[in-house]
């Protein structure tokens, strides 16, 4: 029998990515790709910057993974690939590429505002 607790945690977790129509898989796949190269990015040098970045990512995955598997599947018809297997690799890419692109993407942000 499981604790309260984590029977209580799991649950709201649940409501809140299915009335929100995050994809959890894909959440768990962005998170872990963006954990795994959060470690090795100079700029993330704190806990509370790894953490941000590794659930922005997940969040980006979760959200985008979707969009992303059915533009890439009508872009290149010969990818062939099936398309639950498109978006979770759509989602490991978007998890792997985002905690290095939006802080690049913020910086040219900063740059083109201060023009």
């Amino acid at each position: 029998m499981s604790e309260p607790q984590t029977s209580a945690i799991g649950a709201v977790a649940g409501l809140g990515t299915a009335l929100l129509g995050a994809q959890v898989d894909a959440l768990v796949l962005g998170l872990m790709a963006a954990i795994m190269v959060s470690i090795w990015m100079e700029a993330i040098d704190d806990k509370l910057k790894a953490g941000s970045a590794a659930l922005l990512s997940s969040l980006l995955a979760g959200y985008g993974s979707p969009k992303a598997a059915a533009f890439v599947a009508a872009t290149v018809p010969a990818i062939g690939v099936a398309d639950d297997t498109l978006r979770l690799l759509m989602a490991v890419c978007i998890g792997a590429a985002a905690p290095t692109v939006i802080p690049l993407a913020a910086k040219w942000a900063k740059g083109r505002a201060g023009q």
